[in-house]
């Protein structure tokens, strides 16, 4: 099954999963935003999970919102723009990863960080220009036809945003992920050069009261649940 509903108030939210990472279609009432894009090689199957939301409804996307300049998800986003007809949005702080198709640096703190980099750092996507860049630390998202919220929430890159719907649920990209192993249960994301930052922005989100958080890899996870994760450390 490649797509799940998990919201079902305004907009609803349906998670598109792939063997390595998911992203989020958030549908308001007459348009959509779609969270993140995967690596390109996944562009046919969210095109037809889209689909199968209805006729209409790949033309009711209206932008793809990313959380951050890592190529496992921003690397599908320039051949999704050209099939859905849409804009394409990241935080100016995060921006050159699409410029330059390629990873943002990657910083290293255990023995398999370093032994993968390499390998990591070589993949390669086609360059592109975003259309929309976010500022500052929050805005809505409104114009393109959903009521969320996003907020920047920096600690597994600069310039990496959540989009947070108060009291119900938080999109986090990769601010905090599920454990390989038991992917119900919260870890740190690779790549974190000091953990103080993800901490503090996951008290940011946790501030929203969210029950539940989406993330980009692993998940969903209870809100609870990770406050107490992060409040040990």
């Amino acid at each position: 099954m490649e797509e799940m509903p998990l919201a079902a108030k305004t907009p609803s939210i349906v998670e598109i999963r792939t063997p390595t990472g998911k992203v989020y279609l958030l549908e308001g009432e007459k348009r959509s935003v779609l969270v993140d894009a995967l690596n390109d090689w996944y562009e046919k199957k969210i095109i037809r999970s889209i689909r199968q939301r209805g006729e209409d409804a790949p033309g009711r996307v209206k932008l793809i919102l990313l959380t951050h300049g890592h190529l496992d998800h921003f690397g599908g986003a320039p051949g999704l723009k050209r099939r859905l007809g849409c804009l394409i949005a990241i935080h100016q702080m995060d921006v050159e990863g699409p410029r330059m198709g390629r990873n943002l640096p990657l910083s290293t703190r255990n023995g398999w960080e370093r032994l993968t980099k390499p390998f990591v750092s070589r993949i390669r996507a086609e360059p592109f220009e975003p259309d929309v860049m976010l500022e500052g630390d929050e805005g809505s998202l409104s114009d393109y036809g959903v009521e969320a919220k996003w907020i920047r929430t920096p600690g597994h890159t600069e310039g990496s945003i959540s989009i947070v719907f108060p009291g119900e649920t938080a999109i986090v990209g990769d601010l905090v992920v599920g454990r390989f192993n038991a992917p119900r249960k919260p870890a740190y994301p690779l790549w974190v050069k000091d953990p103080a930052p993800v901490r503090d922005s996951v008290r940011r989100v946790l501030e929203y009261g969210p029950k539940t958080l989406l993330t980009g890899h692993g998940g969903p996870l209870d809100a609870d649940e990770v406050r107490r994760f992060f409040d040990r450390r």
